[in-house]
């Protein structure tokens, strides 16, 4: 559901999120880590400096970190740096005019699980994915 940039991105969130706080990491080592091209990556990670997410520093210490506490991004955040909030807004089946006076055939079950996951999204923490990572919980980020 989410686009393959926005789950990548998420991936490098979750792999700074295992660093130490406040150290600095180049994006060509974040892109390695998770096999991913450079290029895609550091436009995806500046989406996240843009909506302060992340801060970067320039210079040989430099790179990109994450700007707060783990415990304090929630995925819906970074989510909506990377997609924008049309996924949330837009038409489950992709038909242009479906709203509420001129609802599709899935529109109220949509729009209930819309909602379901705004809120899930909203309330999961970027350290939660990390502390199963830590745990071992999952066998790659």
């Amino acid at each position: 559901m989410l686009s393959s940039a926005c789950q990548d991105t998420i991936r490098a969130a979750v792999w700074l999120s295992t660093k130490p706080q406040g150290q600095f990491h180049r994006i060509q080592e974040i892109s390695e880590a998770l096999g991913l091209p450079f290029h895609f990556m550091a436009k995806s990670l500046q989406k996240l400096v843009h909506a302060e997410i992340l801060i970067s520093q320039r210079g040989a210490a430099g790179g990109v970190a994450l700007s707060q506490d783990a415990t304090e991004i929630t995925l819906l955040s970074i989510i909506e740096a990377v997609d924008g909030t049309t996924f949330f807004d837009a038409c489950v089946l992709g038909i242009g005019e479906c709203e509420a006076e001129k609802p599709c055939a899935l529109h109220a079950q949509w729009d209930k699980w819309r909602q379901e996951m705004l809120e899930m999204y909203g309330a999961m923490r970027l350290s939660e994915i990390t502390d199963d990572v830590l745990l071992k919980k999952v066998k790659r980020i």
